[in-house]
């Protein structure tokens, strides 16, 4: 069985035939993650039981109150890949490595698939001690855990940290014309597709995704325009946040 190359490369094409290349996460990026995830629980726990407790006269053998916050802390333990992914996208181990979890279809990444990947944690991780991740993510041409596979994802890394400022490049000023009005004729879940592929393609210096992007966002609105396929779609995010603005 051929093993995969570290920081192989996943091409995904989107639902609007939008092709993003992403570097895999290798094992070492995911193992790091981990510890990080592990260290951050151990913490926690530690804070509850040895800190809070104390703090709120909770503290003691037999104290009702010290039971529950014990359950409540080994509750949490299990859950804590579940919710942070659910809540924040993904652990707080892999927004350290700027690691993120993609599906291969290029859909989102549902409650389902996080479902899927957790119940399948107990399995290739916490049961056997992460040993069958380890050797599913390096022998898997996707960088794959058992949990992944059944869930369609893998774990991709993100070649910078995004910044804040690149949170708010789409926002227009107070004092701003708009260009192209036709810009509100597209729904959420376009624009949050739209700004993907720009940042993908910013990040990566790679401008030819736009192309398919831009005309797709032209048939959908019935513009015409010379404008270059990176200020067009620029123009566009800017037009439908100032248009849309409460």
């Amino acid at each position: 069985m051929q093993t995969i190359p570290y920081n192989m490369q996943l091409s995904v094409q989107t639902a609007h035939h939008v092709r993003i290349d992403y570097e895999l996460a290798g094992i070492g990026y995911r193992i790091l993650a981990f510890i990080i995830d592990i260290l951050i629980q151990g913490a926690l726990a530690f804070t509850i039981s040895v800190v809070a407790l104390p703090l709120f006269g909770l503290a003691g053998r037999g104290n009702p109150g010290s039971v529950l916050a014990l359950i409540l802390i080994y509750a949490f333990i299990p859950l804590y890949h579940l919710l942070s992914e659910l809540f924040m996208g993904r652990s707080v181990g892999k927004v350290a490595l700027r690691l993120r979890i993609v599906r291969l279809d290029g859909k989102k990444v549902s409650f389902w698939d996080t479902l899927l990947r957790w119940i399948f944690r107990l399995v290739d991780i916490t049961i056997c001690s992460g040993v069958v991740a380890i050797i599913t993510i390096i022998v898997d041409r996707n960088a794959r855990r058992i949990g992944d596979m059944a869930a369609g994802t893998t774990v991709v890394r993100e070649k910078h940290a995004t910044t804040l400022s690149e949170l708010i490049r789409y926002a227009a000023p107070e004092e701003y014309t708009v260009v192209f009005p036709q810009a509100n004729l597209l729904s959420d879940k376009d624009i949050v597709l739209v700004k993907e592929v720009f940042s993908e393609a910013r990040q990566r210096m790679n401008y030819k995704i736009l192309e398919p992007l831009a005309q797709k966002i032209k048939s959908l609105t019935g513009i015409v325009t010379d404008m270059n396929n990176l200020t067009f779609i620029e123009t566009i995010l800017k037009d439908h946040h100032y248009l849309t603005k409460e």
